[in-house]
């Protein structure tokens, strides 16, 4: 099958990519120090020693920042996180309970649903959205609001939506050294544009070449336990909404004692499959060495193989490296898809869906119809 794109032609992402998905990945450095300036000088902040819990409410990319910060310092704050996906909460929520609610739009209905839940438990909420009824209900409620610019897709504003969870959170105490790592990992970012950014040539470009050999299969993303774990799900979703490619991930070494038998059956399917492997180096020598076993006991069943193997002087540096990658890839293998990596139809199809459900609903309760 011939690819019928050149991602070496600048010209190719002006025609397929009109709202600029690329600018946005490319633009990931600057973002990252604009989200450092939104927190900077905040006021109002909660109060450290009085929590003794936090959840983060979210979906979709507005969500995914929740994981990374988990993976990331769930140990260091030693205690109970967690990120909820949905309309209701569990009732454990209390005073001590710090919450972030982030929404981009600010008009998520499952976040809204949620964020009212915890605040009639007397939550701490910050609010992170860019406007909406998310930041009407903080502006009425005197919550914490971090407003972040407005205009991309949820999925290229993760640093807006990411970043000041973090930030806030060492701002009072809770963790260290988060700002100045971040702050260090921003030059190496920048090089990592150079490297994998549209101008950088296919022969020189591990982003794009992985584009190329994912393209036309489905990838499986597998990440080490820990931080690599949410950047695997983070590559998912990015195939998922930029690429429009079905795309599935897990972790490992928990893989090892499950999946890996499931390769066995439906070889048409499994050679239809890319697997990536995002391996840091400095894991443990035995999930390392599984990596290695793995590989070489499925690669005769799967239609290729990639390790990833991801550098950087500090766990922030590593992380958005590895996202960046998988952002570039995503954009490069929906171009080779002939797909335009901004649209997501049919997810705002369903919204429509759902909305036009409501509306029947209260049509039929204002004209007394009768519900089961």
């Amino acid at each position: 099958m011939e690819v019928a794109v050149d991602l070496d032609d600048v010209g190719v992402y002006g025609k397929m990519d009109p709202s600029g998905m690329i600018d946005a990945v490319e633009g990931f450095p600057k973002l990252c120090r604009e989200a450092l300036d939104l927190v900077d000088g905040l006021e109002g902040l909660p109060h450290g020693g009085e929590i003794r819990e936090i959840a983060v409410l979210g979906m979709g990319g507005s969500a995914i920042g929740g994981d990374l910060v988990e993976a990331m310092f769930g140990d260091e704050l030693g205690l109970p996180f967690r990120v909820h996906r949905g309309y209701i909460p569990s009732s454990r929520y209390s005073s001590q309970t710090l919450v972030f609610a982030v929404s981009y739009s600010g008009n998520t209905e499952e976040t809204l649903s949620a964020v009212d839940h915890v605040a009639s438990k007397g939550s701490q909420v910050v609010a992170i959205t860019s406007g909406g009824a998310l930041l009407r209900k903080a502006e009425e409620n005197h919550w914490l609001a971090v407003v972040v610019p407005g205009g991309l897709q949820p999925r290229a504003a993760l640093p807006f939506l990411f970043l000041p969870i973090a930030i806030i959170l060492e701002k009072i105490g809770m963790i260290r050294g988060f700002t100045e790592q971040l702050q260090r990992s921003i030059p190496a970012l920048e090089k990592r544009v150079r490297q994998w950014g549209r101008v950088s040539p296919l022969g020189e470009n591990y982003a794009k070449k992985l584009a190329h050999r994912v393209w036309g299969k489905i990838p499986v993303v597998y990440g080490m336990d820990g931080y690599l774990a949410a950047a695997a799900y983070r590559w998912k979703c990015q195939f998922n909404e930029n690429s429009k490619s079905p795309a599935f991930c897990h972790t490992l070494p928990e893989m090892n004692h499950n999946e890996i038998v499931g390769w066995e059956q439906l070889d048409d399917f499994s050679r239809l499959v890319e697997l990536i492997f995002l391996l840091d180096e400095e894991s443990h020598p035995r999930v390392v060495k599984r990596v290695e076993v793995t590989s070489e006991l499925i690669k005769d069943t799967v239609g290729g193989i990639d390790v990833v193997h991801v550098r950087g002087e500090s766990l922030v540096d590593k992380l958005l490296g590895t996202i960046l990658l998988g952002d570039f890839a995503s954009v490069y293998l929906a171009l080779l898809n002939g797909k335009d990596p901004a649209l997501v139809e049919k997810i705002v199809r369903l919204k429509e869906l759902m909305a036009e459900d409501d509306r029947k609903d209260e049509a039929e309760e204002g004209d007394g119809g009768h519900l089961v």
